[in-house]
């Protein structure tokens, strides 16, 4: 397996050593390096690129603004994937209007889990033609990431609807062990991590 290199820009230190250990407990990637300000980043790239930049959106005083830090990214690095980090809408705002330079926009109050997700999103080749937005809205269209099978899409559809396991099978005639293993395989695919986020998805996108 080849390892992804994800530098990180950001000027929080706690934010910062959670991230990078997250990030670091999964195989496929490693963080190349932590950067405060955008003189490191610029420094730490020239030195060894890097597969996807994670990018706070709130970046310090005195710096550049979010627009020409990524136009000046998007030059000098366009084969990499680069992702904004906040926790307000108007960041995410910013960053849609900045795309397809920024591929991404993740919140930051995202789940250990979905932050994995977003970024196993990110390294796949369809990606890259458009952005994707990454919040507490669970998007089934972004954190999809195998195709649901047509009898995994059916029990998601009866839970959706308010139905139980046991409803479920007893409906579609299965058994309640069959529904559970059904129904556990399609949170997976779709980054689901409570039943109650089932009821938050978008069954058009589905």
């Amino acid at each position: 397996m080849i390892e992804k290199n994800i530098i990180i820009l950001d000027d929080h230190p706690i934010f910062l050593e959670g991230l990078k250990r997250l990030i670091n407990n999964e195989p496929e990637f490693i963080v190349s390096d932590c950067c405060k300000n955008s003189r490191e980043l610029f420094f730490s790239l020239s030195l060894a690129p890097a597969n996807i930049a994670l990018i706070d959106c709130s970046l310090p005083k005195g710096e550049l603004n979010l627009k020409s830090l990524v136009e000046q990214l998007s030059f000098h690095y366009p084969n990499m994937n680069i992702v904004t980090m906040g926790d307000c809408h108007q960041q995410q705002q910013i960053s849609t209007m900045l795309k397809p330079q920024i591929k991404s926009y993740f919140c930051k109050s995202l789940s250990p889990e979905n932050w994995i997700t977003g970024l196993r999103h990110i390294s796949c080749h369809h990606c890259k033609s458009g952005q994707m937005i990454l919040d507490d809205n669970v998007d089934v269209e972004i954190l999809s990431m195998q195709r649901l099978s047509a009898k995994e899409k059916v029990v998601i559809e009866y839970l959706h609807a308010g139905l139980t396991v046991s409803q479920t099978a007893l409906r579609l005639s299965r058994s309640v062990k069959t529904i559970s293993s059904q129904k556990r395989a399609a949170m997976r695919k779709l980054g689901l991590n409570r039943d109650s986020e089932i009821f938050r998805l978008n069954m058009n996108k589905l």
